[in-house]
């Protein structure tokens, strides 16, 4: 218990005063709970800042951002608020109890001590509170026995019902198993398994379901780890029946989880799950795979590129692998590909795929022309997409080595003058 209290020291001076100013002036009793006391237990490090106060949430949010600085938001019907605007965000909770009304539903709220504010969380491990009053020392309340459950490397849950109020708790578990090095126990697999098995996803909404989904397959440690866990509790059944990943499949994906660290930066963020889904829909048909983008509730802008994110990869794959491609065909496969499916591909294995692949990452992709739309305006083109057509040839042909950087022009005007007179004949 020393070394926690010890560790809580590294919380922020200014921070640890702005909130004991306030609990001192408002009568309340404010504790750092659940992520953070866990990660200062297992690493020394200071995670998620998550306060409970045992008083009114919101009323110490709106007082803590005005003496930080910063702005409040408030969640109301959960009793809850993030401040933010102070390098990072700060979330606030009244203590409170939660009542779940069905299975997978939202839970309705009241105050409550934080003893039993503690008792409604998913796992044991977030359990552990600092009463952040006038310390040090800190006085660490332990009333789940956290402490010896992350000694002895165990995510217990708190209650036979955990899984059952709310199924997310199980996807969370992987999570924190990968993360924290710990693993559920036999009672809280036993109830994982059952409660898959008994529906408990099947009133969850589609938006909390991806939101956790995803939050899972981020391209972070083990991946592999997590999506063999997946498997193992029936977990892929809950996003399709047909659903399949062997463990080639796993280790495709742990390898480009790999390759992706290393492939230079882009505009478009990585996500994990753009990672995963290309292998994983391998599996189904047209139709599953569409059944399975309306369960996650796939936005919009993204539906296209899920559904057609296998069959792109496919194609890429057959590309490379021909004999007979030239370079300009290899970039117009892998142009529209994101960076999670080049790593795929090189992940693969496959000599020519490989190849081709890092030729193109190295040499291909940057390829600029000197020729401009401009300078083919100026030679007489008259302006319009025949001039963007032309460019694209060019560019192609000297992928190809047809041309140089010298041949460009005079290429792009025979390209114009070939396309005239063809529109002529027709």
């Amino acid at each position: 218990m020393q070394l926690l209290e010890d560790r809580a020291r590294r919380i922020d001076r200014d921070l640890l005063e702005a909130i004991q100013q306030v609990s001192q002036r408002l009568g309340y009793r404010v504790y750092l709970v659940g992520g953070a006391p866990r990660d200062l237990v297992l690493s020394g490090r200071l995670g998620d800042f998550d306060l409970v106060v045992e008083g009114e949430g919101e009323e110490f949010a709106r007082a803590l951002a005005e003496v930080l600085g910063g702005t409040a938001r408030m969640h109301s019907r959960f009793g809850t608020a993030e401040l933010k605007g102070l390098g990072e965000r700060l979330d606030i909770a009244t203590a409170r109890t939660e009542c779940y009304g069905s299975p997978a539903a939202l839970p309705e709220v009241e105050p409550s001590p934080l003893t039993e504010d503690l008792l409604r969380r998913d796992f044991s491990v977030n359990t552990l509170a600092i009463e952040l009053g006038e310390g040090p020392p800190y006085e660490v309340l332990d009333t789940c026995h956290a402490l010896e459950d992350m000694k002895n490397g165990r995510l217990r849950v708190l209650h036979d019902d955990s899984f059952t109020d709310d199924p997310t708790r199980i996807l969370r578990g992987i999570r924190f198993e990968s993360r924290l090095g710990l693993r559920l126990d036999d009672a809280a697999e036993r109830m994982a398994r059952a409660a898959v098995a008994d529906g408990a996803f099947d009133a969850l909404s589609g938006d909390r379901l991806r939101r956790e989904v995803f939050r899972l397959l981020e391209p972070v440690g083990s991946i592999e780890s997590r999506l063999s866990r997946l498997g193992e509790l029936g977990l892929l059944s809950i996003l399709n029946p047909g659903l399949r990943l062997s463990g080639e499949d796993l280790i495709w994906i742990g390898r480009a989880a790999t390759e992706l660290e290393g492939l230079p930066p882009d505009t478009a963020e990585v996500e994990g799950w753009r990672l995963v889904f290309p292998v994983l829909y391998g599996s189904l048909d047209k139709r599953a795979g569409e059944e399975t983008a309306d369960r996650l509730s796939i936005r919009p802008e993204d539906r296209d590129w899920l559904l057609g994110s296998r069959r792109d990869l496919d194609h890429a794959i057959e590309v490379l692998r021909r004999p007979s491609s030239k370079p300009h065909e290899i970039d117009r496969v892998l142009r529209p590909l994101r960076r999670e499916q080049i790593a795929l591909l090189l992940a693969l294995g496959d000599p020519p795929v490989v190849q081709w692949t890092r030729r193109w990452l190295q040499e291909l992709r940057s390829l600029s022309l000197t020729l401009t739309g401009q300078e083919l305006v100026d030679a007489g083109c008259a302006p319009g997409p025949s001039i963007g057509r032309a460019l694209v040839a060019t560019r192609e042909a000297r992928l190809d080595g047809s041309i140089t950087a010298e041949g460009e022009l005079q290429f792009a005007l025979s390209e114009l003058k070939s396309e005239s007179r063809k529109a002529g004949r027709e």
